[in-house]
This record gives structure tokens, C-alpha cells and sequence, in this order.
């Protein structure tokens, strides 16, 4: 199978009909927009869903959750974990540290979403869903090409990021959900991927 570059070329058969309407490309390339929940995650892609259910077509949706494993943003974390009362004694120069490492998580992850808008097809729908989340719609991608841009992407996402000054790592975790097995809406779908994300955790 033919993939490019990290999932499956769409199935044969009559355009718009054997696969998923795949969305307009009207935004710059690594530009990726953001919801604030599930829900909104499914109005997004209501149209693609309602396709699929008209003419039996395929599509995947990947969960993918972010952690800085190094840097500001986790020597903060680190901090605010350890016993006493850090919390009483923190004065401006303590607030302006975290507000250096809230800077530099959101630069983070606004660096994974476009490594990850780059490394799937243009034709995908990625959206970062929250503050740290993203989802990804795969189109034409039943449930092994949908495991298959899992591995690639876990491989693709967890190296070294330059934020500012600082190269920086995260902890990737990601489920994924295939229509319609795991829902037939889209945020039953998100929701599927979610839990096949923390099934992996245990």
C-alpha cells in the first residue's frame, strides 16, 4: 500500500462516493486550529462523517496527548510537586518563572502541532483540542492504517524541539478509534481514542 506521507492513498472507487469528503484546503499548510472540546472536535468533522455514513467510507481518528519530559516548563512542574510551603513564599521572581515556563509549554505545543500537520497528509484534518491535546482525522483509514500512522507518528513527534533557548522533549501518548466501530459521531469517536489512549498507559 502506497502511503504518503504517513498513511494509506485513498481507496479506489467513484469520487465522493467510495471515500469521505476530505475539507478544502484554505489555511496555510503547518497552521493548525484549535477547539476547546470534544464536542466542538465533532461539528468539525460532521460533514466527513456524514459521507462515510452515506457511501460506506473509512476514517480514523488518532488521540495524541503532550508532556514536556525536560526543560522549563517541567523544572517548574517539579517544583510545585515538592512538599512545604513553596506556595506562602513565592514572590514576583518565582511568578515570572512560571509565567516564562506557561510560555514556553504553549510554544511546545504549538511546535508538536506543526511537526505533526507536517507529517500527515494535507487532505487530514489535525486540530488541537484544548490545551495540551490533539486530534486527527485520517481520511480513507480503516483500523490498520490507522495503527500504522500511530507507530510512525510516535516515532516522528518524540524527538527534540527548539523552544527559544531551550531544546526540549515531550511524552507522547496516543489512541486512536475507527469509524464506526468506535462511534458514529464525533466526539464518540474522540472519546474512543481517548480511552484506547489510557488503555495503553495501564
Amino acid at each position: 500500500m502506497n502511503l504518503s506521507p504517513v498513511t494509506a492513498a485513498p481507496a479506489a472507487g467513484e469520487e465522493g462516493q467510495a471515500s469521505c469528503a476530505k475539507p478544502a484546503r484554505t489555511t496555510p499548510a503547518l497552521w493548525v486550529p484549535r477547539v476547546d472540546s470534544l464536542a466542538e472536535f465533532g461539528l468539525m468533522i460532521s460533514r466527513q462523517l456524514t459521507q462515510c455514513r452515506r457511501y460506506g467510507g473509512h476514517l480514523s481518528v488518532l488521540w495524541l496527548e503532550t508532556e514536556p519530559a525536560n526543560g522549563p516548563v517541567a523544572a517548574v512542574a517539579a517544583d510545585e510537586s515538592l512538599p512545604g510551603d513553596a506556595g506562602a513564599q513565592a514572590d514576583d521572581a518565582a511568578a515570572e518563572v512560571r509565567e516564562e515556563a506557561d510560555q514556553a509549554r504553549a510554544a511546545l505545543v504549538t511546535a508538536v502541532g506543526r511537526r505533526l500537520r507536517s507529517r500527515v497528509r494535507g487532505t487530514d484534518l489535525v486540530l488541537q483540542v484544548g490545551e495540551s491535546s490533539f486530534a486527527v482525522l485520517l481520511l480513507d483509514a480503516g483500523l490498520s492504517e490507522a495503527h500504522l500512522v500511530h507507530h510512525r507518528l510516535s516515532v516522528a513527534l518524540n524527538g527534540p524541539y527548539g523552544v527559544d533557548a531551550h531544546t526540549m522533549h515531550v511524552r507522547l501518548r496516543m489512541g486512536s478509534a475507527t469509524f464506526p466501530e468506535g462511534g458514529v459521531r464525533g466526539s464518540d469517536l474522540a472519546e474512543s481514542a481517548r480511552q484506547d489512549l489510557h488503555r495503553r498507559m495501564v
